[in-house]
């Protein structure tokens, strides 16, 4: 037994050694040149090997895990083309990686100003990851991979020149094989990979754009003959904005803040529901005319969207009973002394919490507003009467809402119905908040790691579950009191949760190619939109995230100048996602959209999948503010998303908008094909 017990205590440092704790531990890396040596002008080619240790891998870079920045300048100029190795394999999650060792090869040129000597090239920027199965590492940024080159003296000897007078015979060409083309590896979505530029020299393409952009009076006026039809058109924007993904989970929030003023007197809470309502007209109209560009980068930034996350879970946990919401003593007591101040700064708090939380949705429509009214040269005062017109729209149901709870709780036995609607919206509140935080890890990580479209569309499922489940009484939170039986109500309530998850569950399940199934129908196409679905590697069309190549590709075409359709779209647009799915992905409208040379101008961050070498992060924002910049200052301060635009590049430089489509969501099929047709016809 004392062998066994000594055997155990030497062994188990040995065990423990063998845990990994750095890169080192799980794969090994070597960088070499070859040929080592070469004069300045030769081609040489730099081989990065990795070779993962038992139970460890790596991947390729379309996963965006490893991401190799190649020199454009020094003593070796690198071709921003190469391709991943074959072998990739896929995992049980889909995704691809290599178990055994992997060579990327990356085609250089000596440059004809490097010097003689020892050279060490350095592949700085590059982010390497390798993993096991407990944990993964990146290969440490201060030791990029290097491989040494030994430039020698000299230069490239030209070829030997024919002597004057001599006969130059040219070798018969017995059938020579085509020319071989291989075109960059497609993009995430079917599209060209583009070598990574500044954001400055981005920035001064689109600016060129612009200064070439030559209006075809693609707008559709405003009425000039009434300013009330404007006021119209602005309040039918802010009604609209309401049927969207990321307002309605909102509205548990309106009716929680009132939940515990059904004491007060009607005046009272008259009073609290105006305040609720003006502070929203307040903070939207003023962002609407003020700061809508500073507001929509807030609505997508991912650090709010966690907050708001959180916020949301804490909403549920006290709609639940865990806890109750309250101001700190001290502020009641403050407000108590300005006679019952505490409510309405209680009440403002809410509905100004409510109109950050719901700008996600509501910027696209304000923008599309905003846009309009710029093109038409309203007037500021005009402007702002419009831009109250449309937040005293969208306020307009909340006033109902905020007098809804107060006219439930005054109702006979109207007690256990108020339990109900608390635990059932705590329920809507963590779905919610599911989104936030996909929303937060989209702009952070690419791709999710974490809050994947499966774990959250899983989570909206475990979510409705319990709901009907709640509802049928099969357990009970700490507020309820026991029933022996339920209402025809409750149970109708119930099915119809229950039927939800149970139709949303297909869209777990894998088809054979990899992607998630999709139930028919118009509600699963809202879920998905709301919950961002993952893109699909090497499906759709044909994507060009550089509106300038766009464009010299449509000048360029050996079947004469293409339009150029342009899509300004986001990681976190709702309704561009939705569009994709639905609409661009029909037949009809892909043999339309095929015809032109498509151009997919991110403004909220550049996915990685675009690009052969990822930049930063900081340079993929920069990039996208500047494609948010261009949409506003060539289609008239237009920041509304979706938005679609065609162009028409001309041989002499010059570029002519042929039209644009206004309405983001697209609702008529037909009229967006009709849309394209005309401005084939155009061309």
């Amino acid at each position: 037994m004392r062998s066994l017990f000594l055997l155990l205590m030497l062994a188990t440092p040995a065990l423990a050694q063998k845990k990994a704790t750095s890169f080192a531990d799980v794969a090994d890396v070597t960088a070499v040149f070859e040929p080592a040596k070469a004069k300045p002008g030769e081609t040489v080619v730099f081989k990065f090997t990795i070779s993962p240790k038992a139970r460890a891998w790596t991947y390729p870079t379309t996963t965006g895990k490893n991401q190799f920045q190649l020199p454009t300048t020094g003593d070796v100029v690198f071709s921003p083309s190469f391709t991943d190795p074959p072998g990739a394999e896929p995992s049980l999650d889909g995704e691809e990686h290599y178990t055994s060792a992997v060579t990327w090869q990356f085609t250089g040129t000596v440059s004809p100003t490097a010097t003689a000597g020892r050279k060490k090239i350095a592949l700085a920027g590059t982010k390497v990851q390798a993993c096991n199965d407990q944990k993964c590492f990146n290969l440490n940024a201060a030791t990029p991979p290097t491989a040494e080159l030994e430039v020698l003296p000299g230069a490239v000897a030209p070829p030997p020149a024919t002597p004057p007078g001599a006969m130059t015979v040219e070798p018969p060409v017995l059938q020579a094989p085509p020319k071989t083309v291989t075109p960059p590896p497609p993009s995430h979505k079917g599209g060209v990979k583009k070598a990574a530029i500044s954001p400055d020299q981005h920035r001064a393409n689109l600016n060129s754009v612009i200064a070439n952009l030559e209006k075809g009076g693609a707008n559709q006026p405003v009425s000039g003959g009434s300013i009330w039809a404007f006021l119209v058109t602005g309040a039918a924007w802010g009604w609209i904005s309401l049927v969207t993904p990321c307002v309605f989970p909102m509205i548990p929030i309106t009716v929680s803040l009132f939940l515990k003023q059904g004491n007060k007197s009607p005046g009272q809470v008259l009073k609290l529901a105006s305040v609720y309502s003006l502070t929203i007209i307040a903070v939207i109209g003023l962002s609407a005319f003020v700061a809508l560009g500073t507001f929509r980068s807030l609505s997508v930034n991912p650090w709010m969207n966690i907050g708001l996350g959180v916020l949301l879970l804490v909403f549920s946990l006290s709609l639940f009973g865990m806890f109750d919401i309250a101001l700190p003593g001290f502020l009641l007591r403050y407000t108590e002394k300005k006679r019952g101040s505490g409510g309405m700064l209680g009440t403002v708090f809410g509905a100004i919490a409510f109109s950050i939380v719901s700008f996600t949705c509501v910027a696209p429509f304000l923008g599309g507003f905003a846009g309009m009214a710029a093109s038409n040269k309203v007037s500021d005062l005009g402007l702002i009467a419009g831009a109250l017109a449309f937040a005293t729209a969208f306020a307009s149901p909340f006033f109902v809402l905020a007098l809804f709870p107060t006219l439930i709780k005054k109702l006979p036995k109207s007690g256990g119905w108020l339990d109900t609607i608390k635990a059932v919206m705590g329920f809507v509140e963590v779905a919610a908040a599911l989104k936030f935080f996909r929303t937060a890890e989209l702009r952070l990580l690419s791709p999710t790691e974490y809050f994947t479209f499966d774990l959250c569309l899983a989570g909206l499922i475990v979510v409705a579950i319990l709901s009907g489940l709640y509802l049928l009484n099969v357990f009970r939170l700490p507020h309820d009191e026991e029933r022996p039986n339920i209402g025809v109500g409750r149970l109708m309530w119930a099915m119809g949760l229950l039927g939800f998850a149970v139709y949303l569950m297909p869209g777990l399940l894998k088809t054979s190619d990899g992607q998630n199934q999709r139930p028919n129908g118009v509600v699963y196409a809202w879920i998905e939109a709301f919950l961002l679905p993952e893109s699909v590697p090497g499906v759709g069309l044909p994507w060009d995230s550089d509106l300038s190549h766009a464009l010299d590709t449509a000048r360029q075409s050996t079947d004469g100048p293409r339009l150029v359709f342009v899509d300004f779209t986001g990681t976190t647009c709702q309704n561009c996602r939705l569009n994709e799915r639905d609409v661009f992905s029909k037949s009809e409208i892909d043999e339309l959209l095929r015809q032109f040379v498509l151009a997919q101008l991110y403004t909220d961050e550049i996915p990685t999948e675009f690009y052969h070498t990822p930049p930063s992060d900081a340079d993929r924002s920069a990039e996208a503010a500047a494609n948010a910049q261009f949409q506003s200052d060539a289609f008239d301060k237009n920041e509304s998303l979706p938005f679609y635009a065609i162009l028409k590049p001309l041989p002499n430089g010059k570029v002519v908008e042929v039209g644009r489509y206004g309405e983001g969501k697209i609702n008529d099929r037909a009229a967006f094909a009709a849309f394209l047709t005309d401005a084939l016809k155009k061309k």
